[in-house]
């Protein structure tokens, strides 16, 4: 598709997605912990990706509910959120933080939103801190993934369910349109941040 100057301003040159994949106890393992291991890390972005926005940076949120007759994609949307020269953006349990000529991802444990199991670090006193570390360094035409996984409960029900969180990001050295733009290649870097969840 051919494009002029105009709309090759306009398009982003940071891409991001994050995918929720989630279910609950009579998921845990077996032929169910198959499947969902072999479920893709990366989606095709929705139709409307590149359409005009008037402030932020778009981004893609992708919700799957696993349960034992298959996966439901329960939310699947372009989102638009603050994204200002120098900043951060959060996207629990990871941060994106703009560090001129590229982008950083920390993976950040927050202990307020409960997922187990806890992951924590010492620092050079002995006192635990909550984990937060570097998860991605990017560069412009670099493709980064994080990957990392939770187990939390429902303060209303207190049901358990489990949660594998994935963030993929795309610093492109130039524009695109390219609504396969995560599925068309493998990441550079791949951060995991996997624990087993019981």
């Amino acid at each position: 598709m051919k494009q002029n100057k105009h709309q090759l301003e306009h398009l982003p040159t940071l891409l991001v997605q994050q995918i929720r994949l989630q279910w609950y106890k009579d998921c845990r393992g077996g032929n169910a912990a198959a499947q969902r291991n072999q479920y893709p890390r990366a989606m095709r972005l929705p139709k409307d990706f590149f359409s005009y926005y008037p402030f932020g940076l778009p981004t893609h949120f992708v919700s799957i509910l696993q349960r034992p007759d298959g996966f439901q994609i329960d939310k699947d949307c372009r989102r638009l959120m603050e994204w200002k020269p120098n900043s951060t953006m959060r996207l629990h349990p990871f941060e994106l933080i703009q560090q001129e000529p590229g982008i950083q991802v920390r993976y950040r444990y927050d202990w307020h939103i409960g997922a187990m199991p806890e992951r924590y670090t010492y620092d050079k006193t002995g006192q635990k801190q909550p984990l937060n570390e570097l998860a991605l360094d990017l560069a412009p035409g670099e493709y980064g993934q994080a990957v990392c996984n939770g187990r939390f409960r429902d303060w209303d029900t207190g049901i358990w369910y489990y949660v594998l969180d994935i963030l993929n990001v795309m610093l492109l050295a130039e524009p695109t349109d390219s609504l396969t733009s995560f599925t068309d290649r493998e990441p550079n870097k791949i951060y995991t941040q996997i624990d087993r969840l019981w």
